[in-house]
């Protein structure tokens, strides 16, 4: 669901909804069970190894956490800031930014990443494609909700924001949407939204158009008439910096309950790094559940933070109005350490197997999850 830094969509892999593309194709595409493609300098940079045991007794143990801008890794952006990690027994001296989403799951099954708050589709394809040991494990849900939105131009007479699911979706034919890339979680989401809607794929054209950054002049330069947006913070960015509005937003009460209730920001580690050293973990998710109470107990100064780190200082309100929903909608979903409950992680399966992401009986509870992860 996150954007790279080069204009690809951490979700790349996720182009599973082609039925031309094979499992097969995603293993390719993934990377998985070679060496990280492109990730030599940043396997380099983390000294092509991260964790491994603590030196001394009571020593930090060093852990690699990889994170991009914006709201969906905001906790990681408070932890460094706030120096978090140190409290936990954990040595974090930076984040490490991949190139996109994939990028960021080759460096973990390579050992160079050892925690990554990723789209949980992307998750589930990596877990279900990789070799038990290297392949992610989900440890906890960030979001227990949609974080996706549809920005409309403003060259365009849309229905009104009351109008329902269908009529706003249906206003989309014959439209040019752009999305991160062909593929991504954006153009997934979009599809689902059009089946739901009794629309077909074709009814829409969709370029690929990049990050947030490439959307808002794409807009105004009426190169594309809407955009699907992929995190809370920069839909409504999207809309104030093009001067649209926003269409769609995905967590809407009357949109169906197959867009709305998603879980789009798991929480993965290593395997391995599960079954052999839980209590490194566990310091991780303590120093998460830190950041997230201070987002509670300094809504100033955690909105300040946002903007500047994660809106390049561009849009305080919008850093604001995200904290308010953090605090109101997000954080009371959340459980103790973002323990993560079979039900929901059952739906996502189920979602990820719509999207073709994975096969069936690939995704499992006990498999996925850790036993001490498990609420």
């Amino acid at each position: 669901m996150f954007e790279s830094q080069n204009g690809r969509s951490p979700l790349g892999a996720r182009r599973m909804l082609d039925s031309g593309v094979s499992r097969r194709s995603l293993l390719k595409y993934l990377g998985l069970g070679t060496a990280a493609l492109g990730s030599a300098s940043l396997l380099a940079a983390c000294g092509g190894q991260a964790g491994g045991a603590a030196g001394a007794s009571g020593a930090a143990q060093k852990f690699g956490v990889a994170s991009f801008p914006g709201d969906a890794y905001f906790l990681d952006t408070v932890n460094l800031a706030n120096k978090d990690y140190a409290k936990h027994s954990l040595e974090v001296p930076k984040l490490l930014t991949p190139q996109s989403g994939v990028q960021a799951f080759q460096l973990l099954v390579a050992g160079a990443v050892d925690g990554y708050a990723a789209d949980t589709g992307l998750l589930m394809a990596t877990h279900a494609n990789s070799s038990k040991g290297k392949r992610p494990v989900l440890v906890g849900f960030r979001t227990l909700e949609t974080t996706y939105g549809i920005v409309g131009s403003p060259d365009v007479s849309w229905p009104a924001a009351d109008a329902g699911f269908e009529e706003k979706m249906r206003s989309l034919k014959g439209k040019k949407i752009g999305v991160t890339a062909v593929g991504a979680g954006g153009d997934l989401q979009l599809r689902l939204a059009l089946e739901l809607a009794g629309m077909k794929a074709g009814d829409v054209t969709v370029l690929a158009v990049g990050p947030t950054v490439q959307a808002i002049p794409n807009i105004k330069a009426k190169r594309i008439d809407a955009y699907v947006s992929v995190q809370w913070t920069s839909t409504r960015l999207i809309a104030k910096e093009a001067g649209g509005n926003i269409l769609l937003d995905f967590s809407a009460a009357n949109v169906p309950e197959l867009l709305r209730n998603q879980a789009v920001v798991a929480i993965g580690v290593r395997e391995e790094l599960a079954q052999k050293q839980p209590e490194v973990v566990q310091n991780w998710l303590a120093a998460q559940e830190d950041a997230s109470n201070w987002i509670h107990a300094n809504k100033e100064a955690a909105a300040k933070l946002l903007n500047d780190n994660g809106l390049g200082g561009k849009a305080p309100e919008i850093a604001a109005a995200y904290v308010e929903h953090y605090i109101t909608a997000v954080q009371p979903k959340i459980k103790p350490m973002f323990k993560a409950d079979e039900a929901t992680v059952d739906n996502m399966a189920e979602l990820a197997l719509r999207f073709g992401s994975v096969k069936k009986g690939d995704i499992t509870f006990e498999t996925l999850v850790p036993e001490f992860a498990r609420a």
